[in-house]
């Protein structure tokens, strides 16, 4: 018997034509004890998207539970992910990229046991499987299952996949940052801004690697958005260190940018050396000598990479 729990799945798509069948029918495969919605919000798609999703509605039992938006102009990645949630009745949401497929069909379910019985949590995440198209290649994305994570352990690596994430709607603000590039990360430390974050161990999701990725061809400019996260979430916690925080927004300006001039990756490494040595100062000169020495290591390792990889312009 249903209850009146609800949950809404979150999926935009722009020309994924040849996946978004696959991505559906994963969301439409979970069982749950409680009524579940899909958005999804097509960003004016050129190929057949749209057809393939109406397809679905029509045809499948469930596809009555599917809601689909097409935007009559771009709206690029944020917005469309923004304009989503707004269209969202559920208490909790639940992100699944266009082009991924969840493999747990108790994922939703568990997620939202998780969440409703541990009220200090604002979201909860999985481990998944990242599938590499080109050689057939398959490993587990998190190293970290079960752990707890704060808003600080979220300026480190990513602990889960954004298709694994699942938190309190609650949590969304207004003024969430359009222009910035790492939507996902932003939405991350939102929500350790309202609770701790939990990694289940279940792997719940195949997450694939494609050539075109947009996470492929990021140009400086691209990645130095992001910087309009800092105010955001420092308005909304005390708890994050905005020493590492800064550290972690220069540290991603010095690597992501496959396109940069030597004089942008320049400035990029002295934010990322002032804001690291910051962050990892002490008064022992060894402690303070081995800082500095890391961190010139790391550029050192960040620029022969550009090079290797011909991202200077």
């Amino acid at each position: 018997m249903m209850t009146r729990k609800i949950v809404s799945v979150c999926i935009t798509t722009y020309n994924k034509e040849k996946y978004v069948e696959r991505t559906l029918l994963s969301a439409l495969n979970q069982t749950t004890d409680f009524g579940y919605e899909i958005i999804v919000s097509d960003d004016n798609s050129k190929d057949n998207t749209v057809a393939v999703i109406e397809n679905i509605i029509k045809t499948h039992p469930k596809g009555n539970i599917i809601k689909l938006y097409k935007q009559p102009k771009n709206l690029t990645v944020n917005p469309n992910m923004l304009f989503v949630f707004s269209k969202c009745s559920g208490r909790y949401i639940a992100m699944l990229d266009g082009d991924d497929q969840w493999i747990d069909e108790k994922k939703l379910q568990k997620q939202l046991d998780f969440l409703e019985k541990n009220q200090d949590f604002s979201a909860v995440g999985t481990d998944s499987h990242i599938v590499y198209l080109d050689s057939g290649k398959t490993e587990n994305f998190s190293n970290f299952p079960g752990k707890e994570l704060s808003i600080n352990d979220l300026l480190e690596i990513r602990y889960f996949q954004t298709s694994t994430f699942f938190f309190k709607k609650s949590m969304l603000q207004d003024d969430f940052p359009v222009d910035i590039n790492a939507n996902d990360r932003c939405l991350f430390l939102l929500a350790g801004c309202f609770g701790k974050v939990k990694v289940l161990e279940d792997i719940t999701c195949n997450h694939f690697k494609y050539d075109d990725s947009l996470s492929v061809n990021l140009k400086y400019e691209d990645v130095k958005s992001d910087f309009n996260m800092y105010p955001f979430i420092t308005k909304l916690s005390n708890k994050i260190n905005k020493i590492e925080f800064k550290r972690y927004l220069y540290y991603t300006l010095m690597t992501y940018p496959s396109i940069l001039s030597k004089a942008d990756f320049h400035k990029a490494s002295r934010g990322y050396f002032l804001y690291n040595v910051l962050s990892k100062f002490s008064f022992n000169p060894l402690k303070l000598y081995s800082a500095i020495k890391w961190s010139r290591y790391t550029i050192n390792q960040k620029y022969q990479i550009k090079v290797k990889n011909k991202s200077f312009i």
